[in-house]
């Protein structure tokens, strides 16, 4: 379980949130929805641990992450993410992308993964030569192979066309199936109601 409790957050004069307070349950499929600049994405990284609040408190599991100092385990085992841009290196294989992760579940491999997105065959191939949307498959299948029970995804179908934004959201929703807890900002509104439930930040 996800607890916001009276987050505070402004940068500099201009107030972000000002005592907001949320519950994610376990198993969840969330959406953060609302206007540009209205604090979705400063809000999925205040969860992530990746920004700090000014005050209120974070609560992940029982354990109050923004009173946490060092965030390594937290990163490494409860949380990872899905960017609209990747977050790959191009230069360097599909395979090689994926062997970053320390895989901990032994029923997983590069293979499976890459089947299960629908890219089997593609360990060799440049991350440059694939097209956006096998790009944020990749993505997608590095988050398999990650030790992660919340996958924070930030605008994850923003680039891509209508055909592959729908395979992304598809795997997504299985992954949620599988019991991961999925927090998502959008601005599709395609996508929007696809979750379980839908956050207005205001």
């Amino acid at each position: 379980m996800i607890e916001l409790k009276n987050i505070c957050k402004s940068y500099g004069e201009r107030k972000i949130f000002d005592n907001f307070s949320a519950t994610i349950n376990s198993g969840e499929f969330v959406i953060f929805s609302g206007e540009s600049g209205s604090g979705k994405t400063t809000l999925l990284n205040i969860i992530g641990g990746l920004e700090d609040i000014d005050s209120g408190a974070v609560i992940v599991d029982g354990t109050d992450i923004s009173k946490t100092r060092n965030k390594i385990r937290y990163f490494q085992d409860k949380v990872g993410f899905l960017f609209q841009n990747f977050g790959l290196v191009d230069s360097k294989s599909v395979a090689q992308n994926l062997d970053i992760v320390k895989i901990t579940d032994k029923t997983q491999s590069i293979t499976s993964v890459l089947d299960a997105v629908g890219l089997s065959g593609y360990e060799k191939r440049k991350v440059y030569s694939l097209s956006g949307g096998e790009q944020q498959r990749v993505a997608l299948a590095r988050l398999m192979l990650k030790k992660c029970s919340i996958i924070l995804a930030d605008e994850p179908t923003g680039s891509l066309d209508s055909n592959n934004a729908e395979k992304v959201i598809e795997i997504l929703k299985k992954l949620n199936e599988q019991g991961k807890t999925i927090i998502m900002v959008t601005h599709d509104q395609k996508f929007r109601d696809m979750g379980m439930r839908v956050i207005e930040i205001k």
